[in-house]
C-alpha cells in the first residue's frame, strides 16, 4: 500500500505535473495542519486516510481544465480546492471565500506557514462580496445547486469567464435544466479514486 508521499507522486505524474517534490512537500504540511485543526474546529468532513485521494488528488485533477489566471473558490471551507490549486499552480491568483470565520483563520495559517504568495482570503458571504476585480473563473465544491451558484456569483465574474462546479454525475441532469448558458461536462481522471467525478463548466457568454 502506497504511503501519502508515494501516492501523491504517482498521482501527480499521471496528471502531468512538474516540480512535484516542491508541491508534495507543501501538500503534506497542509495535510498535517488540516488533520490537527479539524479535530478542534470541525473544518470539513475528512478522515486521515481520505485526504490525499478524496481532497488533494481530486482537486489537482481539475487543473488541466482550468484556463483562468484569476480564480475565486466559493465556500472554500478548509481551502478545498483553492489551496491545492494555488500550491500546484503558482501562476494562478486564487481567492478563497467562506462565511465561517474559523475556516478563514485556518486558511490564513496555512498560507502563512507555507508562504503561499498567490492566495488572498475573504471572510464573507459571496453574494455580499464587493470586489473591483472580476474573476476569469469561479469554482466550488460546496454549492449543492449550479443555478444557485451562478446566481450568487454573477456579479463577480468577467464577461467570457467560466463557472466550474465539481460534481458527481447523478445530480447533474436535474440541476442543468434551468441553466440558460453554454455548458460542457468534463470527466475527471482522479488517481486512486474509484468514484466518478465530473467538472461542469458554464460559460458567461
Amino acid at each position: 500500500m502506497l504511503n501519502d508521499k508515494a501516492k501523491l507522486e504517482s498521482g501527480m505524474q499521471n496528471l502531468g505535473f512538474e516540480n512535484i517534490p516542491q508541491i508534495i512537500s507543501k501538500l503534506l504540511i497542509y495535510k498535517d495542519l488540516l488533520i490537527k485543526w479539524n479535530k478542534s474546529f470541525n473544518l470539513t468532513a475528512v478522515k486521515n486516510t481520505d485526504v490525499v485521494t478524496h481532497h488533494f488528488l481530486d482537486s489537482l485533477a481539475i487543473t488541466p481544465f482550468i484556463k483562468s489566471s484569476s480564480l475565486l473558490d466559493v465556500g472554500t471551507g478548509a481551502g478545498l480546492p483553492g489551496i491545492v490549486i494555488a500550491i500546484g499552480n503558482p501562476d494562478i491568483k486564487v481567492s478563497l471565500i467562506d462565511k465561517v470565520g474559523k475556516k478563514i483563520a485556518f486558511i490564513k495559517r496555512v498560507v502563512l506557514e507555507l508562504e503561499i504568495k498567490n492566495i488572498e482570503t475573504h471572510h464573507n458571504r459571496v453574494e455580499l462580496l464587493i470586489s473591483e476585480e472580476k474573476y476569469d473563473g469561479i469554482i466550488s465544491r460546496a454549492f449543492s445547486n449550479m443555478d444557485d451558484f451562478i446566481k450568487s456569483t454573477k456579479h463577480l465574474i468577467k464577461r467570457q469567464g467560466v463557472w466550474d462546479g465539481m460534481k458527481s454525475k447523478k445530480f447533474l441532469n436535474d440541476e442543468m435544466v434551468s441553466i440558460n448558458k453554454p455548458w460542457t461536462l468534463e470527466k475527471l481522471d482522479v488517481p486512486f479514486l474509484e468514484a466518478e467525478r465530473y467538472l461542469v463548466k458554464v460559460s458567461n457568454s
